[in-house]
This record gives structure tokens, sequence and C-alpha cells, in this order.
């Protein structure tokens, strides 16, 4: 499979354009006509992902953070010169993947044996869009079809979402046009107005498919950019535990479940033994999130806390480490891989360089 397939079924799971605009995602060093058919998934391109990479006969590196985060004036960098050498493509999934269905946030839920709720917070980088667009009732159907085929209706857990209502348009062809409804005069047509939802990554391939449906030569159709976002994505999550359990058990859980050898607790002066029911979570550094988790949970995990932020918590915090975190999303990333019908190895925790510095347990499999 070349890279630019791959991309294009990334897209499908995790959108680029969903990536913080000071983000770095997608193919960061390769040929986009490059064949691949082994990738090595890992969460940082290292010395010694790379050494592993080549050891694997891998031609891609499929990286949670970016390899390259700000413009290159040269390249003397001794792994980036490594991974030319060896011909060794990166593609980077980062923030996109952190706000994605199924990504990061979900990984990490499904490896503390957490139930999903809804999203923490509601930001990404992508925007949502409301488009309507008015059509003969005889080519509704149709062209309803194409636009949700091309990505459009999808809203929270829920796709091919429209509405529609009669309205009364009117038309008077000029020279030189092509109109679909011959005559003289003032037209006045009874037609159905369609109203969709639709992410600003996929606008484009919407407006495409409406252009090449429509039976008109030219549509009456906008679309605007709408202040909500869209609920299928969302940085971190709300869950609920399987079991019941307090502060300590799921301190407990991060080092059982994610490998985490000391993760943090502070308690914000809460007992401790108090059941907990709602419980948000962030893989990576979620600092910015207290403020969100404070009023939807009663704890949250995620990594980085420093020390002012958890002094200034109201909310008991587990910091479970940036990467401990993260690294349950590697095994969803090599399962798509393996869909496309590639190869795919993921790094084992024990060779990062994080956890041979610093330490880890063996994950169990409940």
């Amino acid at each position: 499979m070349r890279i630019h397939e791959i991309l294009d079924r990334i897209e499908s799971f995790a959108p680029l354009a969903l990536a913080m605009s000071w983000d770095n995602c997608g193919l960061l060093l390769g040929e986009p006509q490059a064949e691949i058919d082994k990738v090595f998934v890992a969460l940082d391109v290292t010395p010694r992902t790379v050494k592993l990479a080549i050891e694997a006969g891998a031609q891609l590196i499929l990286s949670h953070h970016p390899i390259i985060f700000r413009p290159l004036t040269k390249i003397t960098d001794p792994l980036l010169l490594r991974l030319i050498e060896h011909r060794i493509a990166v593609i980077s999934l980062h923030t996109n993947l952190d706000v994605a269905p199924g990504g990061v946030n979900h990984a990490l839920a499904d490896a503390l044996g957490l139930k999903v709720l809804e999203h923490l917070s509601p930001e990404t980088g992508d925007s949502w869009n409301h488009l309507s667009v008015s059509v003969p009732t005889s080519h509704a159907a149709r062209l309803k079809e194409a636009v949700f085929a091309s990505g459009a209706g999808l809203i929270g857990l829920y796709d091919s979402c429209s509405t529609l209502h009669p309205v009364q348009c009117s038309f008077r062809a000029l020279p030189g046009s092509q109109p679909f409804i011959k005559g003289e005069g003032l037209q006045e047509v009874d037609e159905l107005e369609l109203e969709f939802r639709v992410d600003g990554s996929r606008l484009g391939a919407v407006l495409k498919a409406i252009e090449t449906t429509h039976p008109y030569q030219t549509p009456a159709l906008y679309h605007f950019p709408v202040a909500n976002r869209n609920p299928a994505y969302g940085l971190g999550l709300i869950c609920a535990p399987a079991e019941p359990a307090d502060l300590p058990t799921l301190q407990k859980l991060c080092t059982e479940r994610l490998g985490c050898p000391h993760p943090r607790l502070w308690t914000a002066g809460k007992d401790i033994s108090a059941p907990i029911e709602r419980i948000a979570i962030c893989g990576g550094s979620g600092g910015s999130l207290i403020a969100s988790a404070s009023s939807k949970a009663q704890v949250y995990i995620s990594g980085d806390f420093s020390y002012h932020t958890m002094m200034e918590s109201r909310i008991p915090l587990i910091d479970a480490g940036h990467f401990y975190t993260e690294y349950p999303v590697l095994a969803v990333l090599a399962k798509k891989m393996e869909d496309l019908g590639l190869n795919s190895v993921v790094m084992p925790m024990e060779e990062c360089e994080w956890v041979r510095a610093f330490g880890w347990l063996e994950p169990s499999a409940g």
C-alpha cells in the first residue's frame, strides 16, 4: 500500500483537520507514493525507536508525538538523517488522535475498564458548519444520499442526520443559462430545503457531491460555521467505573492496568474512601482541563500535573504519567494498520526510553 493511501484511510478515523492549529500532524517525512508493507508504531520517534524500526524492517513509523514541530531551515539532525538513509517514512497523529472517537482517550478508558459517558471538553482544531441546499422533491433522496456518503450529517454518535422543510422558490433564466426546469419568464417551483451539519474537514467533499448530484446548473445553497462543536469529537472523557471505586482503588488501577509504577494521588482534602461515580480522564498532559473536570467529575486522571497545579486543584487528581496514559493507543493504531493489510509492530513498553529510565510494571490484562 502506498503512503498516500494510508493517509486517506487515516482521514476516515482521525481526520488531520481535527488537530489543533499549533500542531503538526500527517506525513512529516517520506514520499507519498512510496510502497509500505510494514509499520512500526510508537509514541515518540527517538533513536531507540528508529533502531528497532530498522531491525524490524519497517518502511514507516506511525507515531503519536510529531518528530517535527517547528519549520526546519536545515537538515543536520542525525535522527532525521538516519531515517532518510534507511528510507523510513514518518506519519504522526497527535492532537487529531486525542480528540477522535476511538483515539487516545477511548483507548485509555478501555485500558482502565471505564464506561465512557461524554467528552470532557468539546475543543478540536476543526470547525462545524451548517449547510442548507434547496432541491426539487424528486431529487431530494438522491442528493441526501450523496451528501451523507461524502461525510455530512454526523452529530455525536449518530450519522445521516438532516432536517428538511418545503419551500417555494423562484428564478428567471438569463441568456446563456441551462435551466433544469424549462419555461419563459419568472418560474415558481415547489422544492425541499435540506439542512445538514458538516465538519470543516469534509466540507469540500460535500460541496463537490452537491455539485455533481444536484440537477440544477447553479444550486441555491449556503453554509457557515456554527459556534458549537460537533459532539462526535472532544478532548478528554467523562467516565463511570465498571465496579464501585474510591480514590485508592483508582490509583491502584493505574498501576495494574497502565503499568505506571508510582501514580501520584492528590486528594484535594477529600475523603479517600468516598465512592467515585464520575471520572474525568485525559491521556498525556491534561492540566489545562482541570476546570472542566472539576465541574463534571469527582476525580481527574491524566499526566504531567505540576506542583502548583496539584496544590491549587479543588478536585482530586491522579497523575498516572504522560507516557503511561497514552501508550494504550498504540495497540489501536496497530490494529488500524493490520485492517489495511499491513504488518505492524508496536514498540514494547519496556523498550521505550522513558520506561527504561523511570521504570514500569507489567500491566494486567484485566
